[in-house]
């Protein structure tokens, strides 16, 4: 079991022991009997305690698979040119990780629709709001239809998906090679709104952006695409200050939903 799973396993528990204290003091309370109350009290109160020291990472050496660090253990050194592109790729993906997995919407001169899995995606500014995408050649060194569609019309939108087996099957779909305007939408009947035909109706929010400059990566056979984003789409009154359950991308090929077992909150204020 991994550390953070323990974790989330514990802080559970212990928050069910002080539910279930909570509810025992009010029965005694209810029914006169005040002989053992404050020894539930204080039960209560220090598995409270211990609630907190486990959150704030006060106890994280209780805890089994914890990260080995750099100034604890002998330092290795991997080299990333002398790797195989399969090794590099495995040695990134794995330890920048997980990333947010966008079906990126987009639309040719003619009209056809695209629809593309990407997790190479980052936003770089919030004033003016602008998100970055990779955009790499296929096998055979031929641009995707994602980057020529978006020399073609700019527009793209950004579908960020609900984690479940459904979306991850529409990601295997979506990610395999089609003939050159070939429609995702049509062949794995996938659905727009009538408003928007590029944001799917199964998203959990989107976000639609127009791009404005497109820069070459150094010795790499790929784009970097500019998005100056323009609109956020969410379902009905969203609280933008709850975490978004979204689909994501654990190193080369698992898919997950968004980690949610430990946070903490920082003070932005400083």
């Amino acid at each position: 079991m991994r550390k953070m799973e323990g974790k989330a396993h514990v802080i559970s528990f212990l928050k069910k022991c002080i539910e279930y204290a909570d509810a025992s003091i009010e029965r005694k309370q209810q029914r006169g009997d005040l002989e053992d109350i404050s020894k539930w009290e204080a039960y209560r109160d220090y598995t409270a305690h211990a609630v907190m020291e486990v959150e704030n990472g006060e106890l994280d050496r209780w805890f089994p698979n914890q990260h080995e660090m750099l100034g604890e253990e002998q330092v290795t050194t991997v080299d990333l040119a002398s790797l195989s592109h399969q090794t590099r790729s495995a040695w990134l993906t794995n330890l920048v990780s997980p990333r947010p997995l966008a079906l990126i919407g987009t639309s040719s001169q003619t009209g056809d629709l695209n629809l593309a899995p990407y997790t190479s995606l980052s936003i770089v500014s919030n004033s003016p709001p602008l998100a970055v995408i990779s955009l790499s050649a296929d096998r055979n060194d031929r641009w995707r239809d994602t980057l020529i569609n978006l020399r073609e019309t700019k527009n793209a939108v950004l579908n960020f998906i609900p984690a479940s087996s459904n979306a991850a099957a529409i990601v295997e779909q979506t990610a395999q090679p089609l003939e050159h305007g070939t429609s995702e939408w049509e062949s794995f009947s996938l659905h727009g709104l009538p408003s928007n035909p590029l944001v799917m109706k199964d998203a959990a929010f989107a976000l639609l952006g127009e791009m404005v400059e497109e820069v070459d990566l150094p010795e790499a056979k790929a784009k970097l695409v500019i998005l100056k984003l323009s609109e956020i789409l969410v379902p009905g009154q969203y609280d933008v200050n709850q975490p978004a359950y979204i689909l994501c991308q654990h190193g080369l090929n698992r898919l997950m939903v968004t980690p949610t077992e430990w946070h903490y909150n920082i003070d932005r204020s400083v």
